[in-house]
């Protein structure tokens, strides 16, 4: 085993860990899939080959980026480790290097068991999947007590991952919502992680002190005016084309009926666990 400085070994240790993730090989979920079926037209393995070890093919490094960015199985494995050590951000380096020092080979796996490519790994690659992985982010210690003590065991560390990935800093308030969401949310877990995924992505387009509990309100109220005029809207063309309203000014609504009714069920499975109500569209 290679020495390493007592200070650096958290770093060396998660380079090992990296190194075994892209050993072990990528599957290639279906949305890599359709990007690669829709770019190289339903290339076939050997004709993938070609692109990936191809150089000068200027869709091949959004590709490679495409297949090695580090999703959630990959970062759930790393989870427990970084939460358990103090990663600042000029650790990333440090990672990378350890990792730059060896040819990582690795196989990416296509789904259904239709093959598989194994190639040494891009020297990009390996910087740009530890940069995305997060590692100096620190996740509020009043949350990560929340998460323990009422998110049960096979959600705890999705929930984590989501989290680093979300946001650095989360202020007071979206803390303290937070801590009641855990507490309070009890649906099943496909459902919960749409709440969760709904409110961080909520939380992005929010001040930092603004009213969460009227911020739901004032979105669901949002979403149900245009879900009104996405229903109209298809009410007029079931009854005239697309030119014909077009031609009389009608506005395309830029809403789908069906995203805005689930949000608006999210919303009120939210507002009613953490706030006991639901509250009026209108």
């Amino acid at each position: 085993m290679q020495k390493v400085k007592f200070d650096e070994k958290k770093c060396f240790l998660l380079a090992e860990k990296i190194e075994r993730i892209f050993r072990d090989g990528f599957i290639l979920s279906d949305d890599v899939m359709h990007y690669i079926d829709s770019t190289f037209s339903n290339p076939s393995i050997n004709e993938l080959e070609k692109i990936i070890y191809d150089e000068h093919n200027c869709e091949r490094d959004p590709l490679i980026e495409l297949i090695f960015f580090p999703d959630e199985p990959a970062q759930i494995k790393l989870e427990e480790f970084l939460e358990s050590k103090d990663f600042k951000k000029e650790d990333e380096e440090k990672v990378i290097n350890y990792i730059l020092n060896k040819k990582l080979v690795t196989t990416i796996h296509f789904p259904d068991n239709k093959g598989s490519i194994k190639f040494i790994v891009p020297e990009l690659s390996a910087p740009q999947f530890v940069f995305r992985l997060n590692i100096s982010r620190k996740v509020n210690k009043r949350l990560l007590k929340a998460i323990d003590k009422f998110v049960s065991d096979n959600r705890r560390i999705p929930v984590k991952v989501r989290l680093r990935n979300a946001m650095s800093v989360l202020s007071e308030n979206k803390i303290k919502f937070l801590c009641s969401f855990f507490e309070k949310l009890k649906v099943e877990e496909n459902y919960f992680f749409k709440c969760l995924d709904f409110m961080l992505d909520f939380f992005e387009g929010i001040k930092d002190d603004i009213n969460i509990q009227q911020s739901l309100v004032e979105r669901k109220r949002s979403l149900f005016q245009n879900l009104q005029k996405a229903v109209k809207f298809e009410e007029l063309l079931n009854k005239n084309n697309m030119e014909t309203l077009i031609s009389r000014g009608v506005r395309i609504p830029h809403v789908s009926k069906d995203d805005a009714m689930n949000n608006i069920v999210i919303i009120d499975t939210i507002t009613l666990a953490v706030y006991g109500r639901q509250y009026p569209s209108s």
